[in-house]
């Protein structure tokens, strides 16, 4: 009768121990995606500068290495769903003031972002979008020039 008892109470504190580490972690992970999303969210609806845009094209350059985030065949990351950063911006043409050209940040980073940072470094950018993936982590920005 004792052993029963020994053996129910040892399984008992094997499952609080088990549930404890799995909310525990659950936990972590949540806050982690909430500071993530914290340093994008505060750009949603304000107005940045080009060189903000240059920074933030390097942050997501830089979060999508640290991830191993894997290029297609024209060098744009491939969204995994899970870490993947991608940031648009849209601007007019200069050719045809109705049509609107969505550049990613993978081109502007291919034609130099320093370059991006000289010719836009004053304009306002305005970010219209945010997406989130399917764990609530954003994903991808989206960024309109308005002057």
């Amino acid at each position: 009768m004792k052993k029963i008892i020994i053996i129910l109470i040892i399984l008992v504190i094997v499952v609080i121990t088990s549930l404890t580490l799995v909310i525990s972690q659950f936990r972590a992970e949540r806050n982690e995606i909430n500071r993530f999303n914290l340093e994008y969210e505060q750009y949603k609806d304000k107005t940045i500068y080009g060189t903000n845009i240059g920074s933030l094209i390097n942050y997501a350059i830089n979060n999508n290495e640290k991830y191993n985030i894997e290029k297609d065949g024209n060098g744009n990351y491939i969204d995994d769903d899970k870490y993947c950063l991608k940031i648009e911006i849209r601007m007019l043409s200069s050719e045809d003031d109705e049509q609107i050209i969505t550049y990613s940040m993978e081109t502007i980073n291919s034609l130099g972002i320093e370059r991006f940072v000289k010719n836009f470094n004053v304009l306002d950018f305005k970010c219209v979008d945010i997406n989130y993936n399917s764990y609530g982590r954003v994903n991808k920005l989206v960024f309109e020039l308005i002057s």
